[in-house]
């Protein structure tokens, strides 16, 4: 997006966007709110995708769902319509996280393939790394510990290729946390263990808070699981610090919560009910009842383990509130899904629309109208990138130059309505060529028509030719006006060779007219093959 157009006062609201984002929720808003009024008033779709996104991203951080959604459904079609693939395709991530985060599996994965596709128009391997590690989170917290460490993988070789990019060090902690975790489910603890080693070496000094607080919390689950307690005891001496501090619990919950199930596994009730504690409070004033839910599910194992027969019930309960209440949710999630679907048909259908309108364009701006053949334009290209490709393969070509023997009589005596007939009657033998022989053919213009030959061997070349006369005289084109015959017939000179770094199209070319000269010359109806060198 070309940010250099706009004046002064809007650069400045799209520079506060960029750098308040992620840090400052309220700010990114109060500017997107500016940016998107501005942007409405002077129906400047570019600008209103991009402060709708950048406003979505802030009401997540807020953790406002209803707010969200419609922003960032608001934001897809004008992201589409300027293709701000980035943009488009961080959006379906973030649909996607939010979905994750409400309990909908299938419609994050939805989401996320979406967000993929979009990665497709341009090369943001950023983006395209981070959802492929979304992905494969989403796998393990299903149980498919392989399939995730396939998404894992592919994020990570994307990020090999890519060199270095931005958060590169976050990718991957994540890849090597990713991969840790899914051999420690499946008690493949050495692996476990040498992801771990990875982690902390290869993200040594660079970590922040909330990564500090994601590796710790996976190191004292798998010391427990090794049955390391001295080390398991460090780590949560090192969370309990970590949390002495605000964090964006939002981004490490998962984290957090499987970790209070190993501290119940250990008997660890005081440091549980800790995290316990901090973590209730945050779903409360979320507003996120998925979370509400599964922390409930933490309770109650809680309960059990303390024997609480009273806030067990009561726990359940509760459990029993929030599923009914998720339900509510989910059929709004629902209906944003289904006008999301809608948005892509008509997304799709309009840039099958632009892509058909594009592809008659392009057909009409190559295609000579009378006969259906390329014209010259595409003769040019063609033939250009054809004569190249041939000489550094060291590889036949032939270029042929025809026209039809006294068109001008045929034209003048039989008028200009039997003239254009004619011409379709020729292209129309040509085309059938091109067809069975896979070669290139245009009109040239006039009467006259151009043929390349691609590979073929000298005789090859001459049996086409020939093959091409004969058919055109099949058609017996009364042409009681030439001199040549009294049917309609053509002229054919050709240029053989295998080119040479020193030659250029245009010799060929020029070599083939010569030869029709010289069949011109002599008699007409005939054929004149000559090798470029023996010009």
């Amino acid at each position: 997006m070309d940010f250099g157009k706009y004046n002064l006062d809007t650069q400045e609201c799209i520079r506060n966007i960029l750098e308040n984002r992620g840090v400052h929720a309220k700010n990114t808003l109060q500017h997107g709110k500016k940016l998107y009024e501005y942007a409405k008033k002077i129906n400047d779709e570019a600008l209103m995708g991009f402060s709708s996104y950048y406003m979505g991203e802030a009401y997540y951080i807020l953790n406002n769902v209803e707010k969200l959604f419609e922003s960032i459904t608001g934001a897809l079609s004008n992201l589409s319509r300027t293709e701000q693939w980035e943009l488009l395709a961080r959006s379906y991530n973030l649909l996607g996280i939010t979905s994750v985060n409400r309990g909908n599996a299938s419609f994050a994965m939805d989401y996320y393939l979406n967000a993929l596709s979009y990665c497709n128009y341009d090369k943001i391997p950023d983006v395209e790394i981070l959802i492929h590690m979304n992905i494969g989170s989403l796998y393990h917290s299903l149980g498919e510990y392989e399939e995730a460490r396939n998404y894992y993988e592919r994020g990570y070789q994307i990020l090999k290729q890519a060199g270095k990019i931005q958060n590169c060090e976050m990718y991957l902690l994540h890849y090597n946390i990713g991969m840790a975790d899914s051999y420690l489910y499946q008690k493949r603890y050495d692996k476990a263990d040498f992801y771990r080693k990875k982690a902390v070496e290869e993200s040594d000094g660079k970590r922040t808070q909330l990564e500090e607080l994601s590796l710790c919390c996976f190191e004292a689950r798998l010391y427990h699981a090794l049955g390391n307690q001295k080390e398991r005891d460090i780590c949560i001496k090192r969370i309990d610090a970590l949390l002495q501090d605000t964090v964006e619990l939002l981004s490490v919950f998962d984290d957090l919560y499987v970790y209070c199930e190993m501290l119940l596994e250990a008997n660890q009730y005081g440091d549980f009910q800790k995290i316990f504690s901090i973590l209730e409070k945050f779903t409360i004033e979320a507003k996120i009842t998925y979370l509400r839910k599964q922390l409930v599910s933490l309770k109650i194992k809680y309960d059990k383990k303390m024997e609480d027969q009273n806030l067990c019930k009561e726990d359940a309960m509760q459990y029993y509130e929030l599923t009914r209440l998720m339900e509510d949710e989910n059929r709004y999630t629902i209906m944003n899904m289904v006008n999301v679907r809608k948005f892509l048909e008509e997304a799709k259908r309009q840039r099958q629309e632009v892509e058909e309108q594009n592809r008659l364009l392009k057909q009409r701006s190559e295609t000579d109208a009378l006969t259906g053949l390329f014209n010259r334009f595409r003769l040019n290209t063609y033939a250009e990138n054809a004569f190249i490709n041939a000489c550094e393969l060291k590889k036949e070509f032939a270029i042929e130059i025809l026209d039809i023997d006294y068109f001008k009589q045929y034209n003048d005596n039989y008028g200009h309505q039997a003239g254009d007939d004619c011409l379709k009657q020729i292209a129309n033998e040509i085309k059938k060529l091109i067809k069975e022989k896979n070669i290139f053919g245009a009109r040239y213009g006039g009467d006259e028509f151009i043929l390349i030959y691609e590979g073929y061997k000298k005789a090859d070349v001459q049996e086409c030719a020939e093959t091409l006369k004969q058919n055109i005289s099949k058609l017996k084109i009364e042409h009681g006006y030439s001199k040549a015959s009294q049917i309609v017939t053509i002229s054919q000179g050709i240029c053989f060779d295998i080119p040479k770094a020193e030659n250029k199209i245009w010799d060929y070319l020029h070599m083939a007219d010569s030869m029709l000269y010289r069949v011109k010359q002599k008699q007409r109806n005939d054929i004149s093959i000559a090798e470029f060198i023996s010009k």
